[in-house]
């Protein structure tokens, strides 16, 4: 399990549905959950790459789990494509959904789940609620059910930082398995440019880089650029040996 954790507007969706179409053109199929909006809203923002999910729906490889549309009753139309979840703030209902939809798609060691975003799952119920604690009992239990028995990996969203559920982070960050951090970075937003970066600050038993990668986003999705680092310059002039000019 696997949490995509950063500020609003640092490119976490972008991440996450190019990650999402990269695995299914691989032949893998992917179930998404989706809090923050409903269906169409996720195709039209992957359409605007031109990543094009309505074969992979056709094929029976893509399906959503629809946890936002409740707000939008007596108006739901539901599509073949779409479990309807009445309550969302039901999260057993939730996970009988999630892992009946995995089984009916065969995902046992392959495939893998999107949720977007974790942050909207914990502000269905009041941030001092024990509802709260009982939200992260069930992340625990996707984990277990998921990753842990199914081999399945599962990609979360996560806004950060909002102070109502800042206690929250620590644990949630302790329960998964792996942690990519979004953020702008800090010199170039005294400037006035917000310049998007990405690292991996978790990822347990696998080996990585801990160093932040700046990128951009395009037409064809994210892209790195590479850029130099400038903090390091009066660091590595402090190293350099001293000359003895004594004979």
């Amino acid at each position: 399990m696997t949490i995509i954790a950063g500020e609003i507007g640092a490119g976490k969706s972008v991440i996450m549905h190019q990650l999402l179409y990269s695995l299914l053109r691989a032949g893998e199929p992917c179930l998404f959950v989706n809090f923050e909006g409903p269906t169409i809203v996720v195709e039209q923002d992957m359409q605007s790459f031109g990543w094009d999910i309505h074969p992979y729906l056709d094929k029976g490889m893509l399906r959503f789990l629809d946890c936002f549309s409740f707000r939008l009753e007596p108006s739901v139309q539901s599509d073949p494509y779409s479990h309807y979840v009445k309550d969302p703030k039901d999260l057993r209902a939730v996970s009988t959904a999630l892992f009946s939809m995995m089984d009916e798609m065969g995902m046992t060691g392959r495939g893998a789940v999107f949720v977007d975003s974790l942050t909207e799952m914990f502000t269905l119920v009041q941030a001092d609620s024990p509802l709260v604690y009982t939200m992260l009992d069930g992340i625990k239990s996707w984990r277990a059910k998921g990753p842990k028995e199914r081999l399945v990996p599962f990609f979360c969203t996560h806004h950060v930082p909002l102070r109502a559920y800042a206690d929250l982070d620590d644990l949630l960050f302790y329960v998964v398995d792996g942690i990519f951090e979004v953020g702008f970075n800090p010199g170039f937003a005294e400037r006035g440019l917000l310049v998007k970066q990405l690292r991996i600050r978790r990822m347990k038993g696998a080996p990585h880089e801990g160093y932040w990668m700046t990128f951009t986003v395009n037409l064809d999705g994210i892209k790195e650029v590479p850029l130099p680092i400038p903090a390091l310059a009066p660091v590595l002039e402090n190293r350099k040996p001293r000359t003895n000019k004594k004979k």
